[in-house]
C-alpha cells in the first residue's frame, strides 16, 4: 500500500528523449501500422513536424522516472488510463516528465480492502504541457 503521506507528491523531473526509433519500437509493439509512425516523410506530409509518437506510448516513460511511493507498494495493478493532449509527442524531441500522485482512496471489494491511487504523468516541452497521461493504479491489501 502507498503511505498516504505521499498524497499530493510529485517526483523529480526526468528528462525523456523521444526517438524515431523508440516510436517505431512501440509502435510495432502495439501493432500499429501507419506509416506515419515509421516514415518521416508520410508524417511531415500528414502535418506533422516530424514522426508522432502513438497516444498511449507515455507509459512506458514510467519505466524512467523514479516513483519513491510506490518502492514499498506490494503488487500493483493498473487499473485504467485516460491521455489528453494539447499537442502531438514527436521524435527528436527531449521532454520534462514528472508524476504526480493526485489522490489515494480505499475500497472494500470482494477481494479485500484495495487502495486506488491516480497518478498524472505531466509531460512538458520547452515550458509547455504538451500531454497528460493519467493512470489509476490498485493495490490490495495482504
Amino acid at each position: 500500500m502507498i503511505d498516504q503521506k505521499w498524497e499530493h507528491a510529485t517526483t523529480e523531473a526526468v528528462k525523456i528523449s523521444v526517438t524515431s526509433e523508440m516510436i517505431a519500437s512501440y509502435a510495432k509493439a502495439i501493432h500499429e501500422d501507419a506509416l506515419i509512425y515509421y516514415d518521416k516523410q508520410v508524417a511531415i506530409a500528414a502535418d506533422f513536424k516530424n514522426i508522432p509518437a502513438p497516444p498511449t506510448l507515455p507509459i512506458i516513460f514510467w519505466q524512467f522516472i523514479n516513483v519513491p511511493w510506490l518502492k514499498d507498494a506490494g503488487a500493483i495493478i493498473h487499473g485504467k488510463q485516460q491521455f489528453l493532449y494539447e499537442q502531438p509527442l514527436l521524435a527528436n524531441r527531449t521532454y520534462d516528465c514528472s508524476i504526480h500522485l493526485k489522490d489515494i482512496t480505499k475500497k472494500q471489494s470482494k477481494k479485500g480492502m484495495m487502495q486506488l491511487s491516480t497518478h498524472e504523468l505531466v509531460i512538458k516541452y520547452e515550458g509547455q504541457i504538451h500531454a497528460t497521461a493519467i493512470t489509476t493504479l490498485i493495490i490490495f491489501e495482504e
